[in-house]
């Protein structure tokens, strides 16, 4: 055991090292923080394949009751079988760099818009009027018109070489379903009761991909992100699992980004500076009003050394 722990100790020491080599070694250009050309943040843009995958696909069920003279009565038995349906997903959102990276260097505020739709189908035996079990099925279906997902992402770049990297992102995800349609069809006073699926949800969202600056300010990624934990409404599981009915389903994203960076503007000298750069105009209105008012001081002066 003793051997064990410090290899354990040496590999977690090993990994500690390579991660702080290759964040230190990352180019402080790669994402132009400080050329004059482009400004520390910009506009992204990504479209991509949404899906929304149920965990467990199938899963037995079986209802009993307890009657009064202490026997069992079997109400329903059978399986469950779950389908989540994929979508198309895109997104508009404002992205910057960070002006001291230190776990992560830029930040994104995304909004996308997609749609989760599932089905999910009993069949097996189900009790009639009479107690008796007969073959029968139970559908739960719903959709959304659109699905919205504001999030807000923290981001960190590998660099592999030059202008190539691979990407870890941490988000805060909010998303909501709009014009939601959920019903269940067939013999549900024989199933457990289940409350119509939450419309609004909160995750932490966690992501990898690999990115490439195309030309100075602008970057192509191509990102896959999953919800990790679910925290409002917390699934039964404890995980980034959807809670429909009886089907648990788990949202994934596979984006393609495009990301710019908004461009400085040019330099004027004939016009006043603008706020972020104040010194690179060499003779605007305000010089002007400074030299006018010196001139004056050097008259008032030369009065009074005259008397």
């Amino acid at each position: 055991m003793g051997i064990n722990r410090r290899l354990s100790q040496v590999c977690v020491a090993a990994c500690l090292v390579a991660f702080a080599h290759i964040a230190a070694a990352q180019s402080p250009e790669l994402f132009d923080a400080g050329r004059r050309n482009y400004r520390g943040s910009g506009w992204t843009f990504s479209a991509g394949y949404h899906g929304f995958s149920a965990q467990p696909d199938s899963l037995p069920s079986l209802y009993q009751t307890v009657q009064p003279n202490g026997s069992l009565d079997t109400l329903h038995q059978g399986m469950w079988n779950h389908s989540g349906h994929s979508a198309l997903r895109l997104g508009v959102g404002y992205w910057g760099v960070a002006k001291r990276p230190l776990i992560w260097d830029r930040w994104c505020l995304e909004l996308n818009g997609t749609r989760n739709a599932a089905v999910s189908t009993f069949q097996g035996l189900v009790a009639d009027a009479d107690s008796i079990l007969q073959p029968n099925a139970l559908i739960d279906s719903g959709r959304a018109a659109v699905t919205s997902e504001l999030t807000f992402r923290l981001m960190r770049a590998f660099e592999v070489k030059t202008d190539f990297f691979l990407e870890a992102q941490l988000g805060l995800g909010w998303d909501r379903e709009w014009g939601g349609e959920f019903s269940r069809t067939g013999p549900d006073s024989l199933f457990i009761p289940r409350a119509a699926p939450a419309t609004d949800r909160l995750a932490l969202e966690l992501g990898l991909g690999a990115g490439v600056r195309t030309r100075s300010g602008r970057y192509l990624r191509l990102i896959a992100t999953y919800d990790g934990i679910q925290l409002a409404p917390t699934a039964e599981e404890g995980d980034g699992r959807v809670q429909w009915y009886e089907g648990q389903f788990q949202p994934w994203n596979l984006s393609l980004h495009w990301d710019l960076l908004r461009p400085k503007p040019a330099i004027d000298c004939a016009r006043p500076p603008v706020a972020e750069r104040p010194g690179e105009v060499l003779f605007g209105e305000q010089m002007e009003k400074d030299r006018r008012k010196q001139r004056k001081k050097q008259k008032r002066r030369a009065k009074k050394n005259r008397w």
